[in-house]
């Protein structure tokens, strides 16, 4: 018999006591009604008795085992249902943290996305951006090109003007009120970068334009009278050896208050015959124009503040600016208003000490620490 054969005990097993128990019981009870003495039918009667005890041990220990099976299988049960809501539980679980996993990713990934956007956008802004400072640029080197290009227009004419006998001064009262009138001309706030500049140069040239025009009416009055004694010189008697005639070049001088002493002195004067060499070279430097060649503009002197707080300025300084000569005043005028040049100059320069007026309360800080 192979091994655990005997664990599994077929039906006939289980049916032979209950079965024996019977025919035992069937048989004393048939053998009292056939036998008719007494001896005999109290025997058969205690056997049956017997029998039905036995069965009723056999029926009561087949209850207890069934009951047992009963209980293990029912204990079974509920392990495996107690299993079972564990493990529901647990994967409750797991899907709830999955859920919770889920969510910040997902709250994470819309994060992602948002600054992706935003970086999306902000690099398109940054591309707009600098292809707006490339149109700027272009359009300022492009507006430089045709400042310079202007400049360049401006010096030519400015030299043809000063050939022509037109003194620097004046263009520049002119350059300045012809960007006065393009600045009132737009007056509805689209002004140009190149009335602007315009202005800005105007504004910048006024004190050079004003020295200049002092130190032009300085060599216009020289030369007026350079000119004027050398047409009043007598004609000086040579021999027969004679310096021959040097022609002065027509140099015009820079004046606008007397024209005729340039025009008189821009002709070309001959040598006056001498008796010598000296003679013969002071005929020639009094045949010089009185103008002398154009020299370079002096430097822009820029202006200082208005306002002497520390008292460093020296008075003659204020003196000097308060001395402006009136061609100045009258461009700077014209470019930037009366009213602002009339504020500018009722500006008071005085530093007044209010030292004795102070009435401050001293408090002692010692007091108020020791008391905190």
């Amino acid at each position: 018999m192979p091994r655990g054969r005997h664990r599994h005990s077929t039906s006939l097993h289980r049916l032979l006591p209950s079965s024996l128990v019977a025919a035992t019981s069937v048989a004393c009870a048939a053998g009292a009604w056939t036998v008719g003495e007494t001896v005999v039918i109290r025997g058969l009667a205690a056997g049956a008795a017997v029998a039905a005890v036995v069965g009723s041990v056999l029926m009561r220990r087949w209850d207890r085992s069934a009951g047992k099976q009963v209980a293990q299988l029912t204990a079974a049960r509920a392990r495996d249902e107690w299993k079972t809501d564990e493990r529901l539980a647990e994967l409750e679980t797991d899907l709830e943290e999955t859920r919770q996993a889920r969510a910040r990713l997902e709250t994470k990934l819309r994060g992602k996305r948002a600054e992706l956007a935003r970086l999306r956008t902000e690099h398109a802004d940054l591309l707009r951006r600098y292809a707006t400072a490339e149109a700027e640029r272009a359009s300022a080197l492009e507006g430089r090109r045709l400042l310079e290009t202007e400049r360049s227009t401006g010096e030519a004419a400015a030299n043809d003007d000063e050939k022509a006998g037109v003194p620097k001064a004046a263009r520049a009262l002119e350059t300045a009120m012809q960007a006065r009138s393009l600045v009132r001309a737009r007056s509805d706030g689209r002004v140009g970068e190149r009335e602007y500049r315009r202005a800005a140069d105007a504004l910048r040239d006024l004190a050079r334009n004003g020295a200049v025009q002092r130190e032009a009416e300085e060599r216009a009055s020289a030369s007026a009278s350079a000119s004027a004694s050398v047409v009043s010189a007598p004609a000086v008697p040579a021999p027969a050896v004679a310096a021959p005639a040097v022609p002065a070049p027509a140099v015009p001088a820079p004046a606008v208050s007397e024209p005729a002493a340039p025009a008189a002195s821009a002709a070309p004067v001959p040598a006056a015959p001498v008796p010598a060499e000296g003679g013969a070279a002071l005929a020639v430097r009094d045949a010089r124009p009185a103008m002398p060649v154009r020299r370079p503009a002096p430097p822009v002197r820029r202006a200082t503040g208005g306002f002497d707080f520390f008292g460093t300025q020296h008075q003659a300084k204020q003196a000097a600016a308060a001395a402006k000569s009136a061609v100045e005043e009258q461009d700077l005028a014209d470019v930037v208003g009366e009213e602002a040049l009339a504020a500018g100059r009722g500006a008071d320069e005085r530093v007044i000490d209010l030292t004795a007026h102070d009435e401050t309360e001293q408090i002692d800080v010692v007091e108020l620490r020791d008391a905190i």
